[in-house]
Parts: structure tokens; C-alpha cells; sequence
């Protein structure tokens, strides 16, 4: 069975940037390459590590997230080279227009999360933001005490899209009301 969010970009967003754009070929059409999502911490235990992995577990459609770990050693944060630091997942292709769907239609429509995006950045073919409260996901409300000292979480949308232009056209077809405030 496919998504219908994954339906509703293959009819209705393709048809739509074609005749916005008019494209040569079918193939410059930009697309979603990839949704990220991640939790980073300046100062991590494992508990913190753990909990943010299970939580990127339940809330990635199944997909396995991973741990980052720093590069080089920065005595200032006490850290070693090798040491984790947060945890991340990839979602691509069906499990991306999940997370998509499940986002867009009932996470985004609750009025209070318009308060708790702390941070908006718009590149040239990306948009990153990061959420406060995580609450608003069920798979977190059932189990409060497991994830009540998550960090914020960064959420990047990653298109192929050539100009700015098409990357707001992109996100207004896609239905991201919040994006014009």
C-alpha cells in the first residue's frame, strides 16, 4: 500500500512544477532527496544518548538511526575525539513521506507548535528547523519519563531544487503554511 502523501507529490506537486517552471525534461524536476532528523548535546551521558536513539527509532517509521560522535577532542566541552555527541537518522524514499504525512497532518496543525520552532534556516535547496517540545508526537507522550530530557530536535528537509525559487514553490505545494510567516 502506498502513502498518500506519496501519491498526492507524484500527481499533484509534479504536475503542478511543471507548469509553474516548464521544464525541458522530466528529470529537472526537483524533488525530496532526504529528511534528517537529529539530536545533538553539548554535554552527553549515556542515558541522554540512549533515549534520543529509541526516540528517533519510534518517530523514524522503523528506520535505524545512528550515533555521532565528535571528530576532534575539545577541552572545553571535556570532550575526546570518538566520543558520542548525539544521534541521527536518514529517512528517504516511502519512509520520508511517512514522517512527511505524520508531520504535516498532525503535528503542524496543532496551533502550539507555531511557538516552539526555535530556529528557521532556509538555504539555497534546504530548510532546517528545531523543535523545543517533542511532546506533540503520541510515541513520546505514552512514555514521559524515558524522554523528558531530550535536547531539541533538528529536522532538514534536503531537495535537488536549482533555484530559490522552486524550493519555496516546492514547500508552498507541499503545504508548509507556517514557512510565510
Amino acid at each position: 500500500m502506498t502513502n498518500f502523501y506519496y501519491s498526492y507529490y507524484l500527481n499533484i506537486v509534479k504536475h503542478d512544477l511543471i507548469h509553474k517552471f516548464n521544464y525541458p525534461n522530466i528529470f529537472n524536476i526537483p524533488s525530496i532527496v532526504k529528511l534528517v532528523l537529529s539530536f545533538e548535546y553539548k554535554k552527553p551521558t549515556t542515558k541522554k544518548i540512549l533515549s534520543s536513539l529509541l526516540a528517533l527509532n519510534l518517530i523514524g517509521s522503523g528506520a535505524k538511526g545512528y550515533i555521532i560522535t565528535t571528530k576532534k577532542s575539545n577541552i572545553s566541552l571535556k570532550l575526546r575525539a570518538g566520543n558520542p555527541v548525539g544521534c541521527k537518522i536518514t529517512l528517504r524514499k516511502l519512509k520520508m513521506f511517512d514522517f512527511l504525512s505524520k508531520f504535516f497532518l498532525i503535528i503542524l496543525p496543532q496551533d502550539k507548535i507555531l511557538n516552539k520552532i526555535t530556529k528557521k534556516n532556509i538555504g539555497l535547496s534546504n530548510l532546517s528547523l528545531k523543535f523545543k517540545t517533542l511532546f506533540l508526537f503520541s510515541e513520546f507522550e505514552q512514555n514521559y519519563l524515558l524522554f523528558k530530557d531530550l535536547s531539541n530536535l533538528t529536522f532538514v528537509l534536503v531537495t535537488n531544487s536549482k533555484n530559490f525559487l522552486e524550493f519555496l514553490f516546492l514547500l508552498k505545494v507541499l503545504k508548509f503554511k507556517f514557512f510565510n510567516n
